[in-house]
């Protein structure tokens, strides 16, 4: 008697282990409404007739959630007498959205007015257009084709006119330039697998800039124009996962560029690399870091590609302050959710810039020299809809550690990183 009991126990712990890693029969998707299913199953490596697996499918889940038009994505797991049956469920984010964004610092002002969308056609596909108004009139197209029939190749397309008013550095004398720049791009995208690629391609562009007012020394030209071609390759590794607004992992981008001038200039080079790590901290909290360095052709002239800026590095610090053909920039910051509700949400932020910069025609030494160093400290706010994609308006109070009399305002959409 007893032994039949030991048998049959055995028999049901077989049955049961069985059922819990047992034959996929169905992979069901369920809350759909504009984006299409054969999109969202190439991602998906739980397949109908495969062993089911409690990580594979948690990396399925995520793998959806970091597509960055799924709010979030619910499994549920049926252990039925002829196998396993897996229903996704998706929270859909609303991603075509107005572009209403703007940014200011002290005497200057900026806004961006438009469109974009990330999921065209349902297929991931994304389009920016948008007017944008920064001391000069711009507007700029994007359209990415990423992932062109389910395979792993893209294109990204691009048409740009931007216009703005540019500080050129001659000596010790600043002059300002009104700059304009007309281009027309295309770029391949080769997917390596779900998070690594591969983008290259090129630009024809064409640049003027007009001195906007006389000068009374010599040297700094009255304008200058130029027809150049941009070849330019990238390679990125993403590591990140998202949960709403909450960040963690890596991401590195490799880039190198070059630009050649249609008359007889030399090519010039450019290369930087972008190293981002997020963690997070408890339940509220998500600690995020930036680490970008750079190095161009190092030539004497006031065209250096590298910008001291508010909006792109150095927070508060100013409006194109300074340039360089060699960059090196930590930026660190500290999230911390305030309040948390169903759709949206309000984070704290804490943070620190700071750079330092080779000057056109320097020496790596440079980069130690205590003037080209900048550090600023600083703390802002984040507001967030959770049901709408990148919808974070951001708020930001930089002040310099070394002069704190040089401080300022950012406010933009987005993290700032």
């Amino acid at each position: 008697m007893l032994r039949n009991l030991l048998f049959i126990s055995y028999v049901l712990v077989l049955t049961s282990l069985f059922a819990q890693s047992g034959e996929i029969i169905a992979v069901e998707i369920e809350g759909l409404r504009k984006t299409k299913e054969a999109y969202l199953r190439q991602f998906i490596q739980s397949k109908t007739g495969a062993l089911y697996d409690a990580l594979t499918l948690e990396q399925d889940k995520q793998r959806l959630t970091n597509l960055e038009i799924l709010a979030n994505v619910t499994v549920n797991i049926e252990h039925l007498p002829e196998g396993v049956k897996i229903t996704l469920i998706c929270d859909e984010l609303h991603t075509l959205l107005p572009i209403f964004s703007f940014g200011g610092i002290s005497e200057n002002f900026w806004i961006q007015v438009g469109a974009t969308e990330v999921n065209v056609g349902g297929v991931g596909n994304k389009f920016i257009g948008y007017y944008q108004y920064y001391d000069r009139s711009s507007f700029a197209t994007h359209l990415t084709f990423d992932r062109i029939r389910n395979s792993p190749w893209g294109v990204n397309l691009n048409l740009i006119k931007w216009g703005t008013l540019e500080p050129l550095y001659f000596g010790n004398n600043e002059v300002e330039y009104e700059y304009t720049n007309y281009t027309i791009g295309a770029t391949g995208i080769r997917h390596l697998n779900f998070t690594d690629k591969i983008e290259f391609g090129g630009a024809f562009f064409t640049e003027n800039y007009k001195r906007s007012r006389p000068v009374s020394f010599e040297g700094a030209p009255e304008e200058v124009d130029k027809n150049k071609l941009l070849g330019k390759v990238s390679i990125t590794w993403n590591r990140t996962n998202y949960h709403f607004y909450y960040i963690e992992g890596w991401h590195i981008q490799l880039n190198g560029q070059t630009v050649q001038s249609l008359d007889q200039d030399p090519a010039f080079y450019i290369f930087f690399h972008d190293f981002k790590r997020f963690e997070r901290i408890g339940e509220k909290g998500n600690f995020a870091s930036r680490l970008r360095v750079g190095l161009s052709s190092n030539e004497e002239s006031p065209f250096a590609p590298f910008v001291l800026d508010s909006y792109l590095n150095i927070r508060g610090v100013g409006n194109r302050v300074d340039r360089g053909t060699g960059a090196i920039i930590l930026n660190v910051e500290h999230r911390h959710t305030l309040r948390d509700k169903n759709k949206t949400a309000i984070q704290g932020v804490i943070f620190s810039d700071m750079g330092s910069w080779r000057n056109p025609g320097g020496g790596f030494s440079d980069f130690t020299q205590s003037e080209n160093l900048t550090l600023f400290a600083g703390g802002g706010l984040r507001f967030i809809h959770k049901k709408i994609f990148n919808a974070i308006l951001r708020i930001d109070y930089g002040i310099n550690l070394q002069n704190p009399e040089v401080n300022g305002f950012v406010l933009g959409l987005g993290q700032y990183f």
